[in-house]
């Protein structure tokens, strides 16, 4: 396929400045191929989304980058659902799980080359109370950690904040009665995370048998409640195998209604996303993402 000439990016100013000198290093080359590069910053928690959406409806862009953490990606995305650009992305932050499962290193001359001539697959998605989301939505545990997450000192220790955040929700007591319907069956777990894709967190594989480029949900419920369970949870997920702990559930689904308890917090893509109840459902619409050739 022919260079993307006209690459507009979307920058969320706050994530990953340590990691700056990237996206201005990948300027720089897209720049040297020719390219026209646009930057439009973001503003406000939703802003990327009307940005996202402007420019693709602009008609003037090849591509629309994310430059951010995957919550930026997230928001990007949702306002290029139904349009024909398809979203790059430059990770800026914090876990970079996106960037992980599609195989795209911190490098810029590969995120470059991508943005550039990489190929446009189609992703799946899922919904969370009809919003689209790309890798993962936790709930309990880990919604937990992200709700209790200090936004300053996300930006001065980056991962150490959630390791903070994970540490002090660990020692109150991780575990909660979650209930929910999944397609039809009622379910309860101490623990839930539902995933599109294989990774979790960064690098750490959750779904050995999942890709985001093929539709579908896979929920695992976490059934034994001690913090010593969780912590094997925690060190199976660091090994790469925690479909095969005792006291894991995994299951494909379509539809899950988190019916409570209420106000247990909920991550979606690393980000807050609110509180239960909620009803997180297979996407019925595909993005299209610009990968690595």
């Amino acid at each position: 396929m022919a260079l993307r000439r006209f690459i507009h990016i979307i920058l969320n100013p706050t994530a990953g400045r340590r990691n700056r000198r990237l996206l201005d290093d990948v300027v720089g080359r897209l720049h040297a191929a020719g390219a026209d590069v646009t930057i439009e910053l973001t503003e406000a928690a939703g802003h990327a989304t009307d940005l996202a959406r402007a420019a693709a409806r602009s008609g003037k862009a090849d591509v629309i980058v994310a430059a951010g953490g995957d919550g930026t990606i997230n928001e990007v995305a949702r306002g290029l659902l139904g349009q024909g650009v398809p979203l790059g992305i430059v990770p800026l932050g914090t876990a970079n799980v996106l960037a992980v499962e599609i195989g795209l290193p911190p490098k810029a001359d590969e995120i470059a080359s991508m943005l550039l001539g990489g190929p446009a697959e189609l992703v799946g998605t899922g919904l969370v109370q009809g919003e689209i989301f790309l890798m993962m939505v936790g709930i309990g545990f880990d919604g937990e950690i992200v709700h209790g997450i200090d936004p300053n000192l996300k930006r001065l220790w980056g991962k150490g904040a959630f390791i903070w955040s994970g540490l002090k929700t660990w020692a109150r007591g991780p575990a909660h009665d979650i209930r929910f319907v999944v397609d039809g069956r009622e379910k309860r777990a101490a623990w839930a995370l539902v995933t599109n894709g294989r990774h979790y967190a960064g690098p750490y594989v959750l779904a050995p048998d999942a890709s985001i480029t093929q539709p579908g949900l896979t929920l695992f419920l976490f059934h034994k409640p001690s913090r010593f369970a969780f912590a094997i949870y925690l060190a199976g997920l660091g090994l790469g195998i925690v479909p095969r702990l005792p006291g894991v559930e995994v299951l494909p689904a379509r539809h899950i209604n988190v019916l409570g308890p209420e106000g247990l917090a909920v991550e979606v893509d690393g980000d807050d996303r609110g509180f239960l109840p909620q009803v997180i459902e297979r996407g019925t619409q595909f993005l299209r993402m610009v990968i690595p050739g």
